[in-house]
């Protein structure tokens, strides 16, 4: 089949007249009549109904038009991401997306300017896992703790997953200024009897790793997202336990203050399906991720 018919039936469709469809593809009007023509004869049926008035889809044309416009679009998108050579989808939890990856994208891009990389930030986690075992995305990197995806205390991933702890991300307790915990070592039990522990919601790594460390009969309380969790501590409604990352510019300027505490580090976990064709994609993101 000759796809430049194929386009112009589907431009006539658009534009509905002879003449605008050969204004819009720079033909004269015989050329988009004789392309349907040519078209309507390899398929065996009219796509279109002639009269005084013009050319006039039928409802089978229309149906027919109409479903290979969507097929001639990813094939168009197809040839796109060919031509613009090897590509990265990355997907990660919107904190590591926001706080962390810029910088590691940095690196990605200096070291493999030809390498293609579209970020997927995504508060869900479980959507996360679940387009990465759909071949929705190449590579998912977020938060977790322990010898298994998931440990941490979200649900268990698919078999066919792997995974690589590409570095420690450290936690600290942070405090609004002249807290009753600040200026001394303090103990986990300490933590726990405070009170006034903030996060964002259960489903958030930071949560979860409060939990694990803490108990999982420890109080706390939602606040929503990351930023209202600093707000709530700097205020003095609480205190939270939160990746260093995402605290370092409060702690700087003094709004925060971290808490003499030993707080287990989360690990940066990167995730990518065992049968994902090119693996070898992910190592320049794998070096990036741990010199960033």
């Amino acid at each position: 089949m000759d796809l430049d018919q194929l386009r112009t039936a589907i431009a006539l469709l658009q534009h509905r007249t002879v003449n605008k469809t050969a204004a819009a593809q720079g033909l004269a009007p015989s050329s988009i009549s004789d392309r349907v023509r040519r078209l309507e004869a390899e398929l065996g049926a009219p796509l279109f109904l002639r009269d005084r008035a013009g050319m006039h889809p039928t409802a089978a044309g229309r149906s027919y038009l109409v479903t290979a416009a969507a097929a001639l679009e990813a094939l168009d998108d197809a040839a796109e991401q060919f031509r613009a050579g090897p590509g990265l989808s990355v997907g990660a939890q919107a904190s590591i997306a926001g706080e962390l990856l810029p910088a590691v994208l940095d690196e990605l891009r200096q070291a493999r300017p030809e390498l293609q990389v579209q970020l997927r930030p995504d508060p869900d986690r479980d959507r996360l896992l679940t387009a990465l075992g759909h071949g929705e995305i190449d590579v998912a990197v977020l938060l977790d703790a322990g010898a298994h995806i998931g440990d941490l205390g979200f649900s268990g991933s698919a078999s066919d997953l792997e995974y690589l702890d590409v570095r420690e991300v450290a936690m600290t307790v942070v405090a609004p200024p002249d807290h009753p915990l600040l200026g001394r070592p303090v103990t986990m039990a300490e933590i726990q009897r405070t009170g006034g522990l903030v996060g964002r919601e259960p489903r958030c790594s930071f949560w979860m790793a409060t939990r694990r460390w803490l108990g999982s009969d420890v109080g706390l309380t939602a606040v929503g997202g990351l930023a209202q969790v600093r707000e709530w501590v700097a205020s003095g409604r609480g205190v939270a336990l939160l990746p260093e990352f995402a605290v370092r510019a409060d702690l700087d300027s003094g709004r925060l203050e971290a808490v003499d505490v030993q707080a287990p580090p989360l690990r940066l976990r990167l995730i990518w399906r065992e049968d994902h064709p090119g693996v070898s994609e992910l190592r320049p993101l794998l070096y990036a991720l741990t010199q960033a």
